[in-house]
């Protein structure tokens, strides 16, 4: 009988394998002689991989383009990811038998824990930086002197609208045609610049990544215009 692959076919269970395996091995990275050089491709794809996962997650919204690419993504994270364990675990002298074990042994508890209730709003400042792009950071409470993730969260989702001058913007965060998340606090929204003198109007709110799913509420609309 061929032995159980001990990589997930589930998205669920890959997510929860993949993400416990990679704090695994950047939290013991010295102890097991693995240079950053050979996790950072791998950290890349994690970080590219996890938001196409949340995003598919919503049955009603998901795209068959959003489908796509975390199919993808997925497929690549999996050849990097065996092709790492091959050569930097597998053989590893430096790792205990009862790591390994833990590392590619089979799942437990593969539901992870519900995420804490999140209540509280992002505090938004939008900035636009020529080029048809705007600036976007978000903080968890006005007196916070950096642009940083809320505790309880994993990711920063948005939804937002690029309107003509004194056109009204959607009244319901449902109605806005434009949704995307961020694993940053601080990141760029490239709306091209055929956008030029539009104003841009966004919600946004913290979810926290873990299933059951949390999600915090949404901001009132923000907006700046385009530049």
């Amino acid at each position: 009988m061929r032995a159980k692959d001990w990589i997930p076919t589930g998205n669920d269970n890959f997510f929860n394998k993949q993400r416990a395996y990679f704090d695994r091995i950047v939290a013991n990275k010295v102890a097991w002689g693995i240079p950053d050089g050979a996790i950072t491709p791998l950290l890349a794809l994690q970080s590219e991989y996890e938001p196409l996962y949340w995003k598919i997650q919503d049955k009603r919204t998901r795209t068959s383009a959003d489908v796509t690419a975390h199919n993808d993504c997925r497929e690549r994270y999996t050849t990097a990811w065996r092709k790492f364990h091959k050569e930097r675990v597998a053989g590893n002298s430096l790792i205990p038998k009862s790591e390994l074990s833990i590392l590619v042994g089979k799942e437990r508890d593969t539901e992870p824990s519900p995420g804490p209730v999140i209540t509280d709003i992002p505090v938004v400042a939008l900035r636009a930086i020529g080029g048809g792009e705007v600036n976007v950071g978000c903080k968890a409470t006005k007196d916070q002197t950096r642009y940083s993730m809320h505790p309880a969260a994993n990711l920063v989702e948005y939804r937002f609208a690029i309107v003509e001058p004194g056109d009204i913007p959607p009244a319901d965060a449902e109605d806005y045609p434009k949704k995307d998340v961020s694993s940053r606090a601080k990141f760029i929204l490239k709306l091209g610049t055929k956008n030029t003198g539009k104003r841009f109007y966004g919600l946004f709110r913290w979810v926290n990544a873990h299933k059951p799913k949390q999600e915090g509420p949404w901001t009132e609309a923000t907006s700046v215009v385009i530049s």
